[in-house]
């Protein structure tokens, strides 16, 4: 197919962080390009941001912030990404959707294509945000005049785009029953997950965390700057009740910071380098986040050949099977269970690791790009 000329407006400038909010449209930005098309991103200014992938071209956009703090801030994105997309563009991403359409893309049949990822519902944030009762009649307006800007505003991008690509089957239902969206606009499509930087060796990995090359090794990556909200509390007291049974063994938290404990080293580092390192270092990667949701780390720890435990706050939106071994409850007896079982058995986690590193490849983002170009095509034709 010819080049195409394709503008992505992505939530946040590019990070080092695989946990970034803006790591799927980065990462789709760059499979596009990779595939021939001409690609510029547009995203917020952040001048301690690192820069942007050497395939496409950063547009970061000094946003105006008429409304800090406000609820329907994310809007400003949309209006002063509208403005700069191009009037040569065959197709326009929206990685999330976001808040407000970008508005004056349409003056005749051959403008672009607009797709959309919906990667949850801006309202639901908004209510689960402000979940806690109001003080008076004042605040409850307020909120209600707050909600109500969000809905419109949610709605008005939502029902520009052309096209709309989902994680879960149940967001297309969610779609359809507050916006009316109907289900020939929706598609479901997996989030991205872009590779890590190159790891080192095990050996190299575990030199680096000064950790013997003979003992079993549990990683912790961390989905969240918050240890509370990753639950590696509860991945160290899973591990502190199996370390009896395996001495020497040792635990790595990445990406957040835990309190001093033997055979538990700390890197607070939340850049896809220090996370390959831990991987390369460990035989099993646990992720038990207490705020559900998808976790690109279970991906990457799959990708790279780990047992994989996972807790019942991660969500994926494909069913893994065999792929990964997931707790039922929040029971630190289970997790320790299971935990010790994958370290007493390395040959019951070899099945795993080929299961796993199938599972992973459904989501690189290659693959993601290939499905959205088909997925347009027949609306350009």
């Amino acid at each position: 197919m010819a080049s195409r000329t394709v503008d992505v407006v992505a939530a946040a400038a590019p990070s080092a962080d695989p946990y970034a909010p803006g790591t799927t449209a980065w990462a789709l930005a760059t499979a596009l390009a990779r595939a021939g098309d001409r690609v510029q991103v547009l995203y917020p200014a952040d001048r301690d941001a690192p820069s942007a992938p050497t395939e496409v071209t950063g547009v970061p956009l000094e946003l105006p912030l008429r409304h800090p703090g406000a609820a329907v801030e994310g809007a400003e994105l949309a209006s002063a990404a509208g403005r700069r997309v191009r009037p040569t563009a065959d197709l326009v991403v929206r990685d999330p959707v976001g808040l407000g359409p970008l508005g004056g893309r349409r003056a005749s049949r051959g403008g672009p294509l607009l797709v959309g990822f919906v990667r949850g519902l801006e309202l639901a944030t908004y209510d689960q945000l402000r979940s806690a009762g109001a003080a008076g009649f004042r605040d409850r307006l307020d909120r209600w005049r707050d909600r109500r800007s969000v809905r419109r505003l949610e709605e008005g991008a939502l029902r520009e785009a052309d096209r709309l690509f989902v994680d879960d089957p149940e967001m297309g239902k969610l779609l359809s029953t507050e916006y009316s969206v109907p289900a020939n606009r929706v598609r479901t499509s997996l989030p991205p997950v872009p590779p890590l930087p190159s790891a080192p060796s095990a050996d190299a990995a575990r030199g680096n965390f000064r950790i013997p090359t003979d003992v079993p090794v549990v990683a912790a990556p961390a989905a969240f700057e918050s240890p509370e909200a990753s639950g590696t509390d509860r991945a160290r007291e899973a591990f502190r009740r199996v370390r009896s049974f395996f001495p020497g063994a040792r635990m790595i938290v990445t990406g957040t910071t835990a309190p001093t404990e033997a055979h538990v080293a700390s890197a607070v580092g939340r850049d896809g380098a220090t996370l390959a390192a831990a991987l390369a270092a460990a035989d099993v990667a646990v992720f038990d986040r207490r705020v559900p949701g998808f976790d690109p780390g279970a991906v990457l720890a799959l990708r790279a050949g780990r047992a994989v435990i996972v807790g019942p706050g991660v969500r994926f939106p494909a069913d893994p099977g065999d792929a990964v071994r997931t707790l039922t409850s929040d029971d630190p007896g289970e997790f320790a269970s299971v935990l010790a079982e994958l370290l007493a058995d390395p040959a019951s986690r070899r099945p795993m690791a080929a299961a796993g590193s199938a599972f992973a490849r459904r989501f690189e983002p290659q693959r993601i790009a290939e499905a959205l170009l088909e997925q347009t095509a027949p609306l350009a034709a």
